[in-house]
């Protein structure tokens, strides 16, 4: 029983440190990879929630000439 019990902790332990690393914008977004902005505006920006950031990340993603000017 307590090996069980062990088991189940290490378990949610490892899902739960794997859920606070994403590589995703918002962690649910596309991958930095794939964002015409790139590993610098997804390092400054890619995990903050807000209204503006939401808005200017679906504005780059349909014209990435917008990137130098919402992503400074």
């Amino acid at each position: 029983m307590k090996r069980l019990l062990f088991a189940a902790t290490l378990a949610a332990l490892a899902v739960s440190a794997h859920a606070g690393s994403s590589d995703n914008w918002f962690y649910d977004g596309v991958p930095w990879y794939e964002h015409p902005c790139g590993i610098n505006a997804f390092a400054k920006y890619g995990h903050d929630d807000s209204p503006e950031v939401r808005h200017a990340y679906y504005t780059t993603l349909r014209d990435p000439s917008q990137c130098s000017k919402l992503f400074p």
